[in-house]
């Protein structure tokens, strides 16, 4: 635990150390994430403690885990680092989608470049292995940072006293220091494993410690002729059994590696490889129509959220909200309602709670409750963000103030619509996600590559940011899976990003279509493309679905919505628009990939 005035407040465990816990926490001056590494008092003593935290602090470089702070609990100490949330190279490799050989070589340069730092401040990490690389998210890519210094030595060190008897993880160790023995390229020899790994998709030696050191001593080094015949040599000098025959310093092993890199053309900023897989699957219409009005936007609430006993569809069509029983959609020329609301602007977006829908314009804003009252919030601009919980305790909205440059953040409480608090901010967010009774996210970019998301509780009080360097759009939030969003990368356009807030971290997905359409269903995630191909995606990014609808070459998708009964897509062209439902009991299709 920390100590009552701490300047940290922990958030949640996020990994768990040889010499103790890490855990994500919050600098309350600040709002900034950061990760706390618990070091136990029993099990660290504090000569070793004061040598890694020694390390850290030497060691000020971009692809280093860097110290910011000391820390002290009840019966603790805690090293206060950078936070990477991308994870470990572990997950990564991990991953169903093999990394490119952009991306490998990528990483590995990244690495180098860390321990070519540390090298010369004359730290040797001594235990380089995926599970200490740790990744940042950036544009189109990660970036690696080598942590965990904490079997690290000095060169001048010339005991081989180990530290706790560690000598590092025998997959990844050089064959002499198995004997106690090590210098700088046997942190060099790791990072040949390491490349090996990502390069190949398996470590070139497995198996028990015994059967490891005689594998490190003796077994040749087996490296497939389809790897290009530069990086081979890359990797064989790397992993010579005689330290004397590998890279003597991390810059001589670098300089090779960029000049692999430029040889052989590769995109110093690749994108995430897209998987190559079997056909999608056919999806045959129960019902289909053309209509004379296009449809922006579709909706089947759940029945939780629904505002009726029974399920209700919703479509938008310009200034129009039409909502038909769900069990009879009308699928003639002209859309007919059950019941129909027209506004006096084009409707931008429908969000629903257990308690009423939020309808939002360019300019206004109203709330449609379960008892069908149609109640309108007053608004003084043009730049509306508005947002409402999906348990239908309350809603945010945020606009334009009297005061040029400032915004005003309102915050009212559900169902009967009575303004709670009214705030002035210097800048407003982009957009904005209600993520349950007591919490709310504003997500907003900083820089042109840079995505913010702020935290945020129902009193309008900010509580963290979460910064990370990629360009993000179209954001869901799904209420069935909390505290956890889906969005596109924007300058990757066959990707998307899953986002889990709770222990900040993002995994990007790769698929084979441009999402264009993006909606939360009862599986998961189901994405669209312009022409109908779609995914479904479960709450952990996994594909689950895959397949297509029948739609003519002038029409494209322009809205989905999916209960656990039907699909509904509508479609468009220049002159006609399409409305089309599909039984939901065809769209788990087995995912098959080549």
């Amino acid at each position: 635990m920390l100590r009552h005035q701490s300047n940290y407040k922990i958030l949640d465990l996020i990994g768990q150390g040889q010499f103790g816990k890490v855990f994500a926490a919050v600098e309350l001056n600040s709002g900034a994430l950061v990760a706390l590494k618990e070091l136990k008092t029993k099990q660290l003593s504090t000569s070793s403690f004061l040598r890694e935290l020694t390390f850290l602090v030497t060691l000020d470089h971009f692809n280093l885990v860097t110290c910011k702070a000391l820390e002290h609990g009840q019966n603790q100490r805690y090293i206060v680092m950078d936070y990477c949330e991308g994870g470990t190279l572990r997950t990564l490799l991990n991953n169903s989608i093999p990394l490119t050989l952009n991306q490998s070589l990528k990483l590995v340069i990244d690495i180098l470049s860390g321990l070519k730092f540390a090298h010369e401040q004359g730290i040797i990490h001594r235990d380089l292995k995926p599970e200490n690389i740790l990744l940042k998210t950036s544009d189109r890519s990660y970036t690696a940072h080598i942590a965990d210094f904490g079997i690290a030595k000095l060169k001048q060190e010339v005991d081989s006293q180990n530290i706790l008897g560690n000598t590092g993880s025998p997959a990844y160790m050089a064959p002499e220091q198995f004997y106690g023995e090590y210098s700088y390229n046997c942190d060099l020899y790791g990072v040949g494993i390491i490349l090996y790994e990502l390069v190949t998709g398996n470590r070139p030696f497995s198996g028990m410690p015994k059967e490891l050191l005689a594998a490190h001593l003796s077994q040749a080094v087996k490296i497939s002729s389809d790897i290009p015949l530069l990086l081979r040599l890359a990797i064989s000098k790397s992993l010579e059994k005689l330290p004397s025959r590998r890279y003597q310093t991390a810059a001589e092993m670098l300089e090779s590696l960029e000049l692999v890199q430029a040889i052989l053309e590769v995109d110093p900023n690749p994108q995430t490889p897209i998987r190559v897989k079997s056909n999608f699957a056919d999806l045959v219409p129960a019902d289909q129509s053309i209509l004379d009005a296009p449809i922006s936007h579709l909706a089947i609430p759940s029945r939780r959220q629904s505002l009726s006993a029974t399920e209700q569809v919703y479509l938008v069509s310009g200034d129009r909200l039409v909502i038909q029983r769900h069990q009879n959609p009308n699928l003639s020329r002209e859309i007919v309602a059950d019941r129909e609301i027209t506004l006096n602007q084009s409707i931008q977006s429908l969000q629903f709670s257990s308690t009423g829908c939020l309808i939002t314009t360019v300019s206004s804003l109203y709330y449609l409750s379960q008892d069908n009252n149609l109640h309108p919030f007053p608004t003084e601009s043009n730049q509306l963000i508005a947002t409402i919980d999906p348990q239908g305790f309350w809603l945010g909205v945020a606009h334009n103030s009297e005061n040029s440059g400032k915004f005003r953040v309102e915050i009212y409480k559900l169902p009967d619509c009575q303004l709670q608090r009214s705030l002035i901010r210097d800048r407003v967010c982009q957009s904005a996600i209600a993520l349950d009774s007591r919490y709310g996210l504003g997500i907003h970019q900083t820089q042109p590559q840079n995505t913010t998301f702020q935290l945020f509780n129902r009193r309008g009080n900010l509580l963290a940011n979460f910064n990370v360097q990629i360009r993000l759009d179209s954001i869901i939030y799904h209420p069935l899976f909390p505290y956890r969003l889906l969005a596109t990368e924007v300058d990757n356009p066959n990707m998307v990003i899953l986002i889990t807030l709770k222990k900040f971290h993002l995994k990007r997905i790769s698929l084979e279509i441009a999402p264009m359409v993006m909606q939360p269903c009862p599986q998961g995630y189901l994405i669209s493309d312009r022409q109908g191909k779609m995914i479904i995606l479960d709450e952990y990014g996994e594909c689950i679905g895959r397949f297509k609808i029948p739609l003519s070459s002038e029409f494209e998708v322009t809205a989905i919505a999916a209960s656990t009964s039907e699909l509904l897509v509508a479609s468009a062209s220049l002159s006609r628009s399409q409305l089309q439902r599909f039984s939901a009991k065809h769209l788990l299709i087995a995912d098959s990939y080549i």
